[in-house]
């Protein structure tokens, strides 16, 4: 079995490791990484492993930056000190999910739900996350935006798209106004109703409302036009590519 471990705490590796190895001494650790940026990098340079150990929070930023990135298409054993992430974990394809510290047991029981790993069941678990959100959550019709001496609440449904660069988010209206932030996109994924905002990319968030069209570019990658500008292009990897557009037809 080939593994990857993605952890940005040598301790943290160095036990994950030795319980892997205890557990299995077949098991071969292909790589240890530390962040989202050197995953990503990995990831495009090799093939994928058998099974990941992904750690949450990364130097970086949080790990699930990584799916956005990269097709990743085998099991996921994610480890964190926090559990207020497990929900986000199993919309993509976790098998399991271990609060720190890790223990032997824990881990040999990751295992023994890897090795029983269905791909289908884990989609139809998937789909019910999904369906219980969108059938327990209140969303926010407004965003509140420090503006000079005001704080303007902004009608989400007046919202084109949110962008973030250099750690600095803006909110820009289908009016083409835009505003400071003081919030991550994460932060607002959170906020916003999934039905009418989609996060395209580690930069845009976009309301449906302001989607114009889409160009298929040479490596299926989308192109997502707009009605007003915006400061970069905006692109949907390819592994979301089908994701979106089913988005984009849903009412």
């Amino acid at each position: 079995m080939n593994v990857v471990i993605i952890e940005d705490e040598v301790a943290a590796y160095d036990h994950i490791r030795h319980i892997l190895l205890e557990l299995d001494p077949k098991i071969n650790i292909l790589a240890h990484l530390d962040s989202v940026e050197d995953s990503v990098c990995w990831f495009q340079a090799n093939k994928m492993p058998d099974l990941l150990f992904m750690d949450i929070q990364l130097a970086d930023g949080l790990s699930f930056n990584i799916f956005d990135c990269v097709d990743i298409d085998v099991p996921v054993i994610f480890t964190t000190a926090y559990d207020q992430y497990a929900i986000r974990a199993f919309q993509v394809n976790s098998v399991d999910y271990l609060l720190k510290p890790i223990t032997f047991e824990n881990v040999r029981k990751a295992l023994d739900k890897y090795r029983r790993y269905n791909p289908e069941q884990v989609e139809r678990n998937r789909d019910n996350i999904e369906r219980m959100l969108q059938g327990t959550t209140e969303y926010s019709k407004r965003i509140l935006v420090p503006y000079k001496d005001r704080i303007l609440p902004i009608k989400t449904e007046s919202i084109a798209y949110f962008y973030n660069t250099n750690g600095e988010s803006r909110l820009t209206t289908l009016e083409g106004t835009t505003y400071p932030l003081a919030k991550s996109l994460d932060a607002l994924m959170k906020k916003l109703d999934p039905g009418q905002f989609y996060r395209a990319n580690r930069q845009f968030l976009i309301s449906r409302e302001a989607v114009e069209s889409l160009t298929v570019w040479f490596d299926s990658r989308l192109r997502v036009n707009l009605f007003l500008s915006a400061p970069e292009p905006i692109y949907v990897a390819k592994n979301k590519a089908s994701d979106f557009k089913s988005w984009l037809s849903d009412s």
